[in-house]
């Protein structure tokens, strides 16, 4: 190091010119730093869930919802119609939005009197203005389901606007632009913005904005600390001036680059700042003590170099290497913040041995009033004297207050609680929190759940799967509205025949698809071949605990339970074992759609499964019983519907239906005069009070009553007749043994759940599958048995599991950095101090700090989360500072003969106060960060600022108690001191 100390002076103005032109030149590309608020960004992009979750989005229009909500009193006003329509439009008008929906822009399903209708909800040209017809179209839009509670608030009071962006776009000026216009078309709504990519918005500039306020302010912090410290012009610039420089050149290549901040590595200007001046603090304080012993000007920078030179680049590689460890992490924001923070204190530690000594070798040799020791008195001074005696005295005490809190640490660590959702960085006072928190509670949430299905989407079966899974995802807390190709077959199906099923063949299927081929909706839900399809549905919490237990439970389900590999099989033509095994899979399909529908309604009482598969089960076998009973030789060519059922409900509505059917314009055959109907009726009726009329049966009724000029053109549209009227007929057979069945449940089912018509709706859905007779069950079981094979894969996607990915990136990242840099440190100070005890005693302080950091985060609650991971890394690169350089000083003053307490003392004086300012300094800085506006830096900030203060006070009573009740050689030799010289100090220290 004296060659080196040499060196500097000789070209010492070199250095200062060559410092400076760098530092311009690097300053004049920080206009062009951005920042990058894209979570999806920072995981690796060949990762598995990143591919397929890029590749749902380039499929079906975008991964990213951009949500706008207005709230009013009622949003079914004329005004705020208007609005939403005019946003709606201009975004549609947006190239990089795929799809928008509002209230006048959504699919509307009803029926009419040709037929099935499938339009808008509101005529975005024609918004009606007359009171009563809004109030019609609020009444009809709060009635169902699709609308309810996910594009208007039941209470009607808020509606939303969903934008899906297309994927490779700037989310960010997508997100402005979308604001803009909403600006520009003004109204008396409250407006909520929601969604990733206003939450980009918001985070992008909350960070501009922290950086703005906080460096400065950090830098005024840090000047105050190094004035208390020095009390000279040079003590405050001349440190300042090297981490500014460093930082300067930092950010200077990051953006030369193109390497835009993060969440984290926003954080490395100020901690640059906070803790790059250790270097300059050591060097400065160093040369202070060797000019006030008498040295000259340039004698005293060679010596400071010389003695602390060593320290100094030693403790700068071991914090390269606590961020360097970084390198491991899988998420690429780690990695960024460990190479630019390790660049940055590289930079410090050049600067702080080359420009600083130049300058100083061009500046007057200060005069400061020394004490009887001959150092500088201040109130560092006077405590250091104190701690010393108090360590001599304590250091088993000190011990084992350490040994408590290892204890401690490994009771509370495994309790951590970890964090990954965005809406946490935010405050709860701010907008962007606020208007999550709205959506969660009024809207179902923002947090997009996706599910990708492959498979033939126009099967019934892979369809009737896709319901399944939808009503086992609505049993789940904070999942809502599950939307899907499905949804809207079977929204079509109850338009048409009043229960919200998959028709159980491909001809149903087709005839209720043709309704809806060609509309844009398609293009969220389903590729062009109806190969691949998405369930969506919406997360209500960003609580990461429920988040992963929901990532789970799906997992789990689609592990055990989604069947993927089946055949179809007709239950007519069953017989035997195999009837019963197919009556017993019908059965808990059945019982497993009631229990998910009942634990929807987060009902608390017990469901008794035996006895609802009991009833279930017998209901099932009783119809085929019947069925066998009645036409044993008929079996499997008619229709399991036509099964006689006696109810007197079932009769009324029978009648009812077919005298509407003739009175409509529907029937085939036109009859006016209304006894031929009643007729007809009385007769049909007749028939199935003694015996189960079929096709011959209602022809020759028919023809009894029906006069043979109305038909004898054409006698085709006899049958016709005789069709529809057992369609009626087989129809409300259907609907009598299902609401036998809902009669037979109802007792066993949860009390207030009984007289629930929601509810009771749901479950007559639930069970309608005891009319069908087509079923489909496990290839591997029955494949010899079925006449057509149904596969289906389903791979879930979307945020939570991304998030899970992230948390589970963020637990290796902060068990493989920490380990990596703790380890290397150890083995570098063991290299230096050519002792194994020397290397465990040296990292022993550092682990105990780690130790106790996690304890207080358990202890307070404070999660681990992006930001907070890296604190016990950046602990292990700072930290370990203070303990090289106590070491350091410990040996030397040991080495020149004197006692322990004399070198104790002495090193606490000179280094230990050094230390104590750095620490100081670092606190300070990392304590601005309270001050900003992103909660997991507010939290980073007041943890390493503890951290840095209890790994200083570490290196200063846990490591000297530790080589003194150790003794180790790697100190020097302690044998020239006999144990009655140090009684006799301790005596003396308890005197005074």
């Amino acid at each position: 190091m004296k060659k080196f100390a040499e060196w500097v002076i000789k070209f010492r103005i070199g250095i200062i010119i060559a410092t400076v032109v760098i530092t311009l030149f690097l300053g004049y590309h920080l206009k062009n730093l951005t920042i990058n608020s894209d979570i999806i960004s920072y995981l690796p992009q060949d990762d598995p869930l990143v591919i397929l979750f890029n590749d749902v989005g380039n499929k079906f229009g975008g991964n990213s919802l951009a949500m706008v909500a207005l709230e009013t009193e009622d949003a079914f006003n004329y005004s705020t119609l208007m609005r939403v329509n005019k946003i709606t439009q201009k975004f549609k008008e947006m190239d990089e939005i795929s799809h928008v929906m509002s209230l006048t822009d959504i699919l509307d399903i009803k029926k009419t009197e040709w037929g099935l209708e499938v339009g808008k909800l509101i005529d975005k040209d024609d918004i009606p203005q007359d009171p009563e017809e809004l109030k019609r179209i609020k009444e009809y839009t709060l009635s169902k389901d699709m609308y309810r509670g996910s594009l208007v608030s039941e209470d009607g009071k808020i509606t939303v606007i969903i934008a899906r962006l297309k994927e490779g776009i700037d989310k960010i000026t997508m997100g402005r632009q979308m604001k803009k216009i909403v600006e520009e078309n003004q109204g008396r709504e409250k407006i909520y913005y929601g969604g990733i990519p206003f939450q980009m918005i918001y985070l992008t500039d909350i960070i501009q904005s922290d950086l703005r306020k906080l460096i400065p302010l950090v830098i005024i912090l840090v000047m105050v600390i190094l004035y208390l410290s020095f009390k000279t012009a040079r003590g405050v610039f001349l440190p300042l001036c090297c981490v500014l420089m460093s930082t300067v050149w930092t950010l200077g290549i990051m953006s030369f680059l193109k390497i835009p901040l993060t969440i984290a590595s926003d954080a490395v200007p100020i901690l640059l700042i906070a803790i790059g001046s250790a270097y300059g603090i050591h060097m400065l304080s160093k040369y202070n003590e060797d000019v006030q012993k008498g040295d000259n000007k340039i004698q005293g920078i060679k010596d400071a170099l010389s003695e602390v030179g060593v320290p100094i680049f030693l403790a700068g590689i071991t914090t390269l290497i606590g961020f360097l460890a970084f390198l491991s992490s899988n998420l690429s924001l780690i990695r960024e913040f460990g190479i630019f923070t390790a660049v940055g204190v590289m930079f410090a530690m050049i600067i702080s041995v080359t420009f600083l000594p130049a300058v100083l070798s061009l500046l007057k040799v200060k005069t400061v009033r020394l004490n009887k020791k001959g150092m500088e008195k201040t109130w560092l001074t006077i405590f250091m004297d104190k701690l010393a005696g108090f360590v001599l005295k304590n250091e088993k005490l000190i011990l084992a207050i350490s040994g408590v809190i290892v204890i401690a640490s490994f009771i509370t660590i495994p309790h951590l609680r970890r964090e990954v959702n965005m809406i946490d960085y935010f405050k709860k006072s701010s907008e962007i929190r606020q208007a999550e928190e709205m959506m969660e509670d009024k809207l179902g949430g923002s947090i997009p759940v996706q599910l990708l299905v492959e498979g033939d989407l126009k099967d019934p079966f892979v369809l009737k799967e896709m319901v399944k899974f939808e009503k086992y995802l609505e049993s789940l807390p904070d999942v809502n509205d599950p939307q899907s190709i499905a949804n809207l077959i079977c929204e079509m199906n109850r338009v048409m025949n009043d229960h919200y099923t998959i028709p159980q063949t491909k001809e149903g299927v087709a005839n209720l698809w043709f309704f809806i081929e060609g509309n844009d909706v398609l293009e969220q839900l389903i590729n062009s071949e109806a190969t691949e399809g998405l369930i969506q549905a919406k997360l209500g919490t960003v609580d990461t605990k429920k988040v992963f237990i929901l990532v789970k439970e799906i997992e789990d389900y689609l592990e055990n339970n989604l069947r993927n590999n089946l055949v179809k099989i007709r239950i007519s033509l069953a017989s035997g074992k195999l009837l019963k095994d197919l009556r017993e899979e019908r059965t808990n399909q059945i019982l497993s759609k009631v229990k998910w529908d009942i634990k929807k309604r987060k009902i608390e009482s017990t469901v008794h499964d035996n006895e609802l598969r009991k009833i279930i089960t017998a209901s099932i076998s009783e119809e085929q019983a019947q069925w066998d009973k009645e036409y044993p030789t008929r079996q499997g060519k008619l229709d399991r519907d036509s099964i006689f059922v006696r109810n007197i409900e079932t009769k009324i509505n029978i009648e009812t239906r077919i005298r509407n059917y003739f009175h409509s314009d529907e029937a085939d055959i036109q009859i006016k005069t209304e006894g031929i109907i009643n007729n007809i009726i009385f007769d049909i009726i007749w028939n199935l009070k003694t015996k189960h009329p079929g096709e011959k049966e209602i022809i020759t009724i028919l023809e009894k009553y029906i006069p043979l000029n109305l038909y004898a053109h054409d006698p085709e549209i006899l049958e016709y007749t005789v069709f529809s009227i057992l369609a009626i007929i087989n129809d409300e057979r259907r609907w009598a043994r299902v609401d036998q069945l809902i009669e037979k449940l109802k007792p066993h089912l949860p009390q207030n759940l009984r007289n629930d018509n929601n509810f009771l709706n749901d479950l007559r859905d639930d069970v309608w599958e005891i009319n069908e007779d087509w079923i489909a069950v496990t290839s591997s079981k029955y494949k010899s048995k079925g006449t057509e094979e149904v596969n289906l894969i389903v791979k879930q996607t979307g945020m939570p599991i991304i998030y899970q990915e992230i948390d589970r990136k963020i637990m290796r990242s902060q068990l493989l950095s920490l380990s990596i840099a703790i380890f290397l440190v150890f083995v570098l100070l063991t290299l230096r101090l050519k002792s194994l005890v020397g290397g465990l005693i040296s990292i022993s302080p550092i682990i105990l700090t780690i130790l106790f950091n996690f304890t207080l985060m358990r202890i307070f609650n404070i999660p681990l989360d992006v930001v907070t991971v890296l604190i016990g890394s950046v602990a292990v690169g700072i930290g370990i500072d203070y303990t090289i350089h106590f070491i350091s000083r410990f040996k030397v003053e040991f080495a020149r003969g004197k006692s322990e307490l004399e070198a104790l003392s002495k090193t606490l004086e000179t280094t230990g106060e050094a230390i104590l300012i750095n620490a100081l300094a670092v606190m300070m800085g990392f304590l601005v960060l309270v001050l900003g506006s992103i909660v997991p830096m507010q939290r980073f900030g007041y943890m390493i600022a503890l951290t840095m203060i209890v790994s200083a006070l570490g290196s200063i009573t846990v490591l000297p108690a530790l080589i003194l009740v150790s003794r180790s050689v790697f100190i020097g030799n302690f044998d020239h001191f006999t144990s009655n010289v140090v009684a006799k100090i301790k005596g003396k220290i308890k005197r005074k």
